[in-house]
């Protein structure tokens, strides 16, 4: 196993994982966010390819998720539509995220593969997040 960069704990650096994993999601902003749609596609769970975290610094971590309900669908676009789609995500100090202490959201784009990485930062040092 590769060791945690800029001296991080694993502890640590696996709290940032659970962050993203817990974290409700992404994206880069490259579409307003009034014009995607609220659901990619009714009564499918989009997130089949999980959520995760990287790139931790003292302050923040990167989130990453890619869109995707149907992950082999033939065209290749994970059965999304051709249109950018909004995602909300939040990160809380508690499992039940009864505290939030972020709260946003990104666009993910067909271009993207509707894929999204938004930059989480502000957070306190040396605490897990969910």
């Amino acid at each position: 196993m590769v060791a945690p960069p800029n001296g991080l704990s694993r502890r640590r650096f696996l709290g940032f994982g659970s962050a993203g994993a817990a974290a409700v999601l992404l994206g880069t902003g490259a579409w307003n966010s009034a014009s995607a749609f609220a659901s990619p596609v009714k009564g499918t769970y989009p997130f089949t390819l999980g959520v995760a975290s990287g790139d931790p610094l003292h302050d923040g971590v990167v989130l990453w998720t890619r869109l995707a309900p149907e992950v082999f669908a033939a065209d290749g676009k994970g059965g999304m539509p051709a249109t950018p789609v909004r995602v909300e995500y939040e990160v809380a100090l508690d499992e039940g995220f009864r505290s939030v202490v972020r709260r946003d959201s990104v666009v993910a784009t067909p271009e993207l593969a509707h894929s999204v990485h938004p930059e989480i930062s502000g957070l306190l040092p040396d605490r897990e997040y969910f």
